[in-house]
């Protein structure tokens, strides 16, 4: 597995890293924690040392999960990396950045992990306003002073957000969606991570399952998944842009999925990818992006232009 350095920070960190969420439980539908250590192990044996989770995944879940995995583990080798904001304590799930929150959710985050330090922590999708005001920003930094956390990030949506944490001299790192049907971060985004040395943590780079090619317009998501919300009008879409990529590819002989994990590394400013995995063979599935590599840079030329080509790709389909 290669390598790449985490923006600033000096941490090596895998290409292909492990999103967390899906084995957490709750979202993706049903998934059983044996098939999920089973993922984990089989990321690990192919080289992946980034483990991405948050303390909202499956509520406590997701980190007790990676915890249970990495106790066994040297934890020199592992990079761990949570989240904090969404506050699901006192029942339901709101947005809360208040200093005194973060902290006591870093807390809980470091016994459910089972760490003395969390090596990047980051602030969970906050708005522009919350990164720009400070204050959420300012209680990491202290939390990083007293050696609970090594690094601070911030997961974004939209670019105005990843701009705005860019703009922050505290901040090491960014989360952001980035995939072949969504490219818009590779613009503005992608050139100021760099000008300023912050690491880019690209996250849904399967587009949540759309680029493995399975899921039909028709298919019919469990109640236990985020995806059963998703709009027909975003379904249908979404499946001619997969078919137009099929078409580009056409002469490769390689999975829709491990193109597109391929395409997000393509670009020098990601320093990893997280997709994610409920078991070992989608684990391995994943590690081939990194392990073999089959596009080259005309592959890549020819999806961006068809990005660039088609309207379809910039039409806002997400209903978030």
């Amino acid at each position: 597995m290669k390598e790449r350095c985490l923006g600033r920070t000096g941490l090596s960190v895998s290409e292909i890293g492990f999103g967390g969420w899906a084995v957490a439980g709750g979202s993706y539908g049903p998934v059983r924690d044996t098939d999920s250590l089973d993922a984990l192990e089989a990321a690990w044996e192919s080289g992946v040392n980034f483990f991405d989770t948050a303390d909202v995944y499956g509520e406590g879940h997701g980190e007790e999960l990676l915890g249970e995995f990495l106790k066994e583990k040297p934890r020199d080798r592992a990079v761990v990396a949570t989240k904090g904001g969404w506050d699901f304590y006192g029942g339901g799930h709101h947005k809360n950045f208040s200093p005194d929150y973060l902290r006591s959710a870093c807390e809980q985050s470091l016994k459910r992990l089972g760490t003395g330090t969390i090596d990047l922590y980051q602030l969970h999708n906050p708005s522009a306003g919350t990164i720009l005001e400070g204050s959420a920003l300012g209680a990491l930094a202290s939390l990083k002073k007293e050696g609970k956390i090594r690094f601070l990030g911030v997961s974004v949506h939209t670019e105005s957000e990843a701009l705005a944490a860019l703009e922050d001299p505290r901040v090491d790192a960014i989360q952001v969606i980035f995939n072949v049907l969504d490219q818009r971060m590779a613009g503005k985004v992608f050139s100021r991570a760099r000008e300023k040395n912050v690491g880019v943590i690209a996250r849904e780079p399967l587009a949540s399952g759309i680029l493995s090619g399975n899921y039909a317009p028709s298919h019919e998501f469990p109640k236990d998944d985020h995806r059963r919300r998703w709009l027909a009008a975003k379904r249908e879409a979404d499946w001619k842009k997969v078919e137009s990529l099929k078409e580009v590819l056409t002469h490769k002989k390689i999975k829709l999925a491990q193109a597109a994990l391929e395409f997000t590394l393509a670009y020098p400013a990601v320093s990893t990818v997280i997709p994610g995995a409920k078991t070992r063979a989608q684990a391995l599935e994943n590690a081939e992006s990194s392990l073999h590599p089959a596009l080259d840079r005309e592959d890549i030329r020819k999806l961006e232009e068809l990005y660039a080509r088609e309207e379809i790709f910039r039409e806002e389909m997400n209903p978030r």
